[in-house]
């Protein structure tokens, strides 16, 4: 599962650096999942799990600051769609770490996620965007990325409240340590921030192309 989840880390590495123009974002985020993922390796998080609600800080720095790095930046909006994909592979292997005991039930497709729905009908854009560019101008594109951007706040919240940090309010009996443990330590500080930064770049783009 450990090798999955790093060949889906790759995936999205790999088509975001396609499918933007400004490759000093994508590099910013290397060489920040690097540190992540030494400090995660290591066992840091396990032993100082307050640590990681920094690596969060962190994280959010960083995709403020890519989004101005990619302000003006031509993208390929396949490539930003076919990223959303990953959502479906992400949240069967959420589930299998809830079957492990080291993610909360809330945290799944069976609990309080719905990104499942998100990659699913990323997947039906993608493929009706083959036969109909417009599909990419229409109103239903749009409430697609704004309901998939407070989709993943909705997981982000629910990672944070759950995860054994000191503003922990849920999942006591089966706490988020996942993301605390490498590679998982990359869904929350590369993944998702990725899926995030693609919802903007795609909402940009329209509306670039309708003024």
């Amino acid at each position: 599962m450990k090798y999955l989840f790093l060949a889906i880390t790759f995936s999205c590495i790999v088509l975001f650096w396609f499918a933007v123009q400004r490759k000093l974002a994508v590099i910013v985020y290397i060489v920040w999942s690097l540190i992540i993922s030494a400090a995660a390796f290591s066992g840091f998080f396990i032993q100082f799990p307050p640590s990681f609600g920094l690596t969060l800080l962190g994280t959010v720095f960083t995709v403020f600051y890519c989004t101005k790095l990619l302000a003006d930046s031509m993208v390929n909006v396949y490539l930003l769609l076919a990223i959303h994909v990953v959502r479906i592979p992400v949240e069967f292997i959420l589930f299998a770490l809830f079957q492990a005991k080291i993610l909360p039930r809330e945290m799944t497709f069976i609990g309080w996620n719905f990104d499942l729905i998100f990659g699913i009908t990323a997947l039906i854009f993608l493929i009706g965007s083959s036969f109909n560019r417009k599909i990419f101008n229409s109103q239903l594109f749009i409430l697609w990325n704004i309901f998939g951007i407070c989709s993943l706040s909705i997981v982000i919240t629910l990672g944070i409240l759950s995860s054994p940090l000191p503003m922990q309010m849920m999942g006591y009996n089966q706490p988020n340590i996942a993301v605390l443990q490498f590679p998982y330590a990359l869904l929350p500080n590369l993944i998702v921030p990725f899926i995030i930064l693609s919802h903007i770049l795609l909402l940009r783009n329209l509306i670039t192309s309708r003024a």
